[in-house]
């Protein structure tokens, strides 16, 4: 794993916490489309979104979305 997908999944961890409960999926998937929008792989992504639920859920979203393009 690169050192900046690495980072990516600690930085999204960390300001979780930040977040309110509701408002997390949301803030998840608006990272995500940033995150996919640097040319990611799908493997790259799918490592961002096993970090936790919130965006292992946006990530499955924006590549299912990008598959049916």
């Amino acid at each position: 794993m690169s050192l900046e997908i690495e980072i990516l999944g600690e930085t999204w961890l960390s300001l979780k916490e930040y977040i309110p409960s509701k408002e997390r999926q949301a803030a998840a998937d608006q990272l995500a489309s940033i995150i996919a929008d640097h040319n990611l792989s799908d493997d790259e992504l799918a490592t961002v979104g096993g970090t936790d639920s919130y965006l292992g859920r946006a990530i499955a979203e924006y590549i299912d979305e990008d598959d049916e393009d």
